[in-house]
C-alpha cells in the first residue's frame, strides 16, 4: 500500500494595531479587532484546528485577558511587527529596508513590550506584507526566536523590501546570511502558500488569504495546484499555511469571509480521505520538523 502523503495544515492571523495615518492595514477599532480574533480562533478551535496569531505589540496591550484565554485553549501567540506601526512613528518603510541594527532594535523592543503583557517572550514572528532582508533571520534567531512564517513565495516588491522570487515553496531552516536559500539555521520559516503562476491585479503571487476571494475561485485551486507541487518535488516536510488579518467579521455566520472559511474547512475535511492532514500551530509544525530531521539522520547512521 502506497504511503499516504502527511500535509501539516496551518491558519495564521494577523493581529494588526488599529488603522492610523501611516499605515492603514489594522482594523478600525479594538471591538472590531476582537471581535474578528475571537470569532476565528472559535471557528478554528471547534473544527479541529488551533490557529496561530501573530500579535503586535500594541494589540498585546489592548487584548490581553482574550489573548491569555485563547492561549489556554491553545491558540498559538507570535508577535507580528510593522514599523509604520512602532509607537515612536520613527520608521517609514517595511523592516526588509532598514539596516540591521535598526531591525534588531524594532524587534527587540516590541517583543519586549509583548512580554510585558502577555508574560512570556514570543518565538514565533511575522513582519508586516513578508517583508525581510538577507540579515533579518540571523537578527530574530539571537533574540530568541525559533520559527516564522516570512516568506511569500513569489511576491516580490523591492521598494519595500520584499523578494521572494527565488525561495522554495516548502518549510525549511534558513540560511543565516541569504533569506532566500535553505540553510542550518535552526529557524524554521513556514511560507504563506501561493501560486505565483496566478496573479492578482497587485501582481501578488494568489495566496491562501481567506479574506482575499472566494473559495471556488482562489482556495480550492491554490490549494490544489500546492498539494501538485509538494508531489512533484517530493518535499520532505509538506504544508498549507493559510492567512487573515483581524478585520473580517469572523463573529458573524452571515459574513462573506466566515462563510469562505467554513468552505475551507468543509474542503479540509474531504481531502482528509487522500491525505493524513495533521492540524498544528507554527511551534507544532516546528517540533515535527525536527522530530522528521532527526528520523531521517538516524536512518543514516
Amino acid at each position: 500500500m502506497a504511503t499516504r502523503l502527511t500535509i501539516h495544515v496551518l491558519f495564521t492571523l494577523d493581529c494588526e494595531s488599529i488603522a492610523i495615518r501611516a499605515s492603514k492595514e489594522g482594523p478600525r477599532s479594538w471591538e472590531q479587532s476582537a471581535r474578528a480574533i475571537e470569532g476565528y480562533c472559535n471557528r478554528l478551535l471547534r473544527a479541529g484546528y488551533p490557529p496561530t496569531l501573530f500579535v503586535a505589540p500594541q494589540c498585546a496591550v489592548e487584548h490581553t485577558p482574550l489573548l491569555e484565554e485563547l492561549a489556554g485553549r491553545g491558540v498559538e501567540l507570535g508577535l507580528y511587527v510593522n514599523p509604520l506601526q512602532a509607537e515612536s512613528g520613527s520608521y517609514r518603510n517595511f523592516l526588509g529596508t532598514l539596516a540591521p541594527d535598526v531591525q534588531r532594535r524594532l524587534i527587540n523592543d516590541a517583543a519586549e513590550r509583548f512580554a510585558d503583557a502577555i508574560g512570556v517572550r514570543p518565538r514565533s514572528f511575522r513582519p508586516c506584507k513578508h517583508s525581510a532582508s538577507d540579515a533579518t533571520y540571523r537578527l530574530l534567531y539571537e533574540l530568541g526566536f525559533r520559527q516564522g512564517s516570512i516568506a511569500q513565495p513569489g511576491f516580490v516588491l523591492p521598494r519595500i523590501g520584499v523578494n521572494w522570487r527565488h525561495v522554495a515553496h516548502h518549510p525549511r531552516y534558513v540560511d543565516a546570511q541569504h533569506h532566500e536559500r535553505i540553510g542550518d539555521l535552526p529557524f524554521l520559516d513556514v511560507p504563506v502558500t501561493t501560486d505565483p503562476d496566478q496573479r492578482q491585479i497587485t501582481n501578488q503571487p494568489y495566496e491562501l488569504r481567506i479574506d482575499a476571494g472566494t473559495f471556488e475561485a482562489l482556495h480550492q485551486p491554490v490549494i490544489e495546484r500546492a498539494i501538485e507541487r509538494m508531489i512533484k518535488d517530493a518535499a520532505s516536510f509538506c504544508a498549507l499555511c493559510f492567512t487573515s488579518d483581524n478585520r473580517p467579521a469572523y463573529d458573524n455566520d452571515n459574513d462573506k469571509h466566515s462563510r469562505t472559511l467554513e468552505a475551507v474547512l468543509d474542503y479540509l475535511e474531504t481531502l482528509g480521505e487522500q491525505y493524513d492532514l495533521v492540524p498544528t500551530t507554527l511551534a507544532g509544525a516546528h517540533e515535527r520538523f525536527r522530530a522528521l530531521r532527526h528520523t531521517v539522520s538516524a536512518a543514516r547512521e
